[in-house]
């Protein structure tokens, strides 16, 4: 009789989906609790994690390298499975490198005027407006 409701809160639990934010103070609380270890020389840092199934629940952890060790990861998933009441699921923890270069760091080339503001825009709006006065003085005469 007490079967069913607990096979209904397990499947609730195993379908489940977190909130990137919670997952993202998760994985800091974790983190600082006990760092990543160094591999290959670097120390890994964990960046930020998101869900990206169901069922069963599976994440991918960005980090500055391409793999964890094993150990790392056993303990990640039994954080994990203690935290958000998971336990005797599995859970599918992935890490993934995230992009070496900041994608929102420009490069230093100077672009066009184009727009409103800057230097270049406001020297071509001026040398624009000559070339009118300059026309239209040429015009009248």
């Amino acid at each position: 009789s007490d079967l069913l409701p607990t096979l209904v809160d397990a499947r609730n639990r195993w379908s489940r989906t977190f909130p990137t934010g919670v997952l993202n103070r998760w994985l800091r609380e974790v983190v600082t609790g006990a760092p990543p270890p160094v591999v290959e020389g670097v120390r890994a840092k964990l960046k930020y994690i998101i869900q990206t199934k169901g069922r069963p629940p599976t994440f991918i952890i960005f980090s500055n390298v391409a793999e964890l060790p094993e150990t790392y990861l056993r303990y990640l998933t039994k954080q994990f499975q203690d935290s958000f009441q998971l336990f005797g699921m599995p859970v599918r923890l992935m890490v993934q490198k995230s992009a070496k270069r900041n994608p929102y760091a420009g490069d230093k080339r100077r672009r066009g005027g184009f727009g409103l503001g800057g230097r270049d825009a406001r020297i071509q709006r001026r040398n624009e407006e000559l070339r009118k006065k300059r026309q239209r003085k040429e015009s009248s005469s």
